[in-house]
């Protein structure tokens, strides 16, 4: 085992792997400047999430070195696919049905160290699905364009399903986004594969601005999620209850303005900001740190997609190719999500930003796919020096 991760660290990617310890580097250090006040009010150590959020970097760190041991033929495995998704089943009824609700929804299980969300897993997951059902149209010369066999699509829906009963609508959108993505980008007409898409994105726009006149859910127990859209629609309007979180990130990012008030020097963190150090861990960068150290984060998060997409774009695999575009689109889309929840272009849902913001779940999955990746760099690495 150990002569053959020396083999594969001949072949090291640090173009992937740099832009990635970066990014932790700078998570941890704002994980523990947004939480530490609050941790000192409330007569706790301050470096309580920072000494998680560490051990949550390490454990990644182990995850890309196991995921880029593990031969990329294995995960294509029929079985392999057929068994996790029972699994993955499990977790997600299990987390709905037999777990303590947490903001309203039922997706965390408690492992002590962490608390592990299913939804995250299945993000990737379902990158892996799809990348076997390229791989079955490819050995049967047959395109996921043709669209001839449905079947597969149903234990897709099923997953989905599992994870909007949470409910988390978050977790729902970003892997809806991922199966959509990855389906109509693996046939040969793109042009009409990118039309389909754009479709799809304008049929949720429009969705979503006609329900500023009705609310579907008023008058059950996820009202709440309502509440979202409304600070979408008009946080003002709202600025005691539901719009409260997006007015006080407004703040942070206009009191950053260019160069920030400084590490550690946030207001908004105080008690204004709730749960800084999660999702909203953007906002609080924007007011330290201001535009430019904003804009650092964005273009390392960015170079990561880029070469993640680079790689696949290299692959003479089209399983390997899938695999790669997979990956990229589940990182640009959280992302996207994330900055556009901070800066209401977008309804909060609760996507944490990949690698900067608190959390084991979302550290650990990422980690397990960029490793993934790694994996297949180094393959392509070692094919070029034969």
């Amino acid at each position: 085992m150990m002569r053959k991760f020396m083999e594969k660290m001949k072949y090291f990617d640090f173009y992937l792997f740099i832009p990635y310890i970066v990014l932790c580097c700078i998570g941890a250090v704002m994980v523990y400047s947004a939480s530490s006040i609050n941790l000192s009010y409330a007569g706790a150590a301050t470096n309580t999430y920072l000494t998680k959020q560490l051990i949550y970097v390490v454990m990644g760190v182990g995850c890309v070195i196991f995921s880029m041991m593990v031969p990329t033929r294995k995960l294509a495995n029929r079985n392999f696919i057929i068994i996790s998704f029972f699994v993955m089943m499990i977790l997600l009824l299990y987390a709905k049905f037999f777990t303590t609700a947490i903001n309203g929804a039922n997706g965390w299980i408690n492992l002590k160290l962490f608390s592990f969300q299913p939804t995250e897993l299945c993000k990737l997951y379902l990158v892996l699905f799809m990348a076997q059902i390229t791989l079955n149209h490819e050995n049967s010369q047959t395109y996921v364009a043709n669209r001839t066999n449905w079947r597969p699509l149903v234990l897709v829906f099923i997953l989905l399903a599992l994870v909007l009963i949470e409910p988390d609508l978050g977790g729902f959108s970003i892997n809806a986004f991922i199966a959509i993505v990855m389906y109509f980008g693996n046939g040969k007409n793109y042009r009409k594969a990118l039309i389909k898409l754009l479709g799809i994105l304008g049929l949720i726009i429009v969705s979503v601005q006609l329900m500023r006149f009705w609310d579907p859910l008023k008058g059950t127990k996820f009202e709440y999620m309502y509440g979202r859209l409304a600070a979408f629609y008009d946080p003002f309007k709202v600025s005691s209850t539901s719009g409260q979180q997006l007015i006080n990130s407004y703040y942070a990012i206009s009191n950053g303005g260019l160069f920030g008030v400084g590490l550690g020097n946030s207001v908004q963190k105080r008690g204004y900001l709730p749960e800084p150090y999660t999702d909203f861990i953007i906002a609080i960068i924007s007011e330290e740190l201001g535009a430019i150290g904003v804009m650092v984060v964005i273009l390392l998060i960015v170079w990561l997609v880029l070469r993640i997409f680079l790689i696949g774009i290299r692959s003479n695999k089209p399983y390997e190719t899938t695999i790669c575009y997979g990956v990229g689109t589940f990182m640009a889309i959280e992302t996207l999500f994330n900055i556009g929840a901070v800066n209401g272009l977008l309804p909060i849902t609760g996507v944490t930003f990949p690698f900067v913001s608190y959390g084991g779940s979302s550290m650990i999955v990422l980690s397990l796919a960029l490793g993934i990746v790694m994996n297949i760099s180094i393959s392509q690495k070692k094919s070029r020096r034969v």
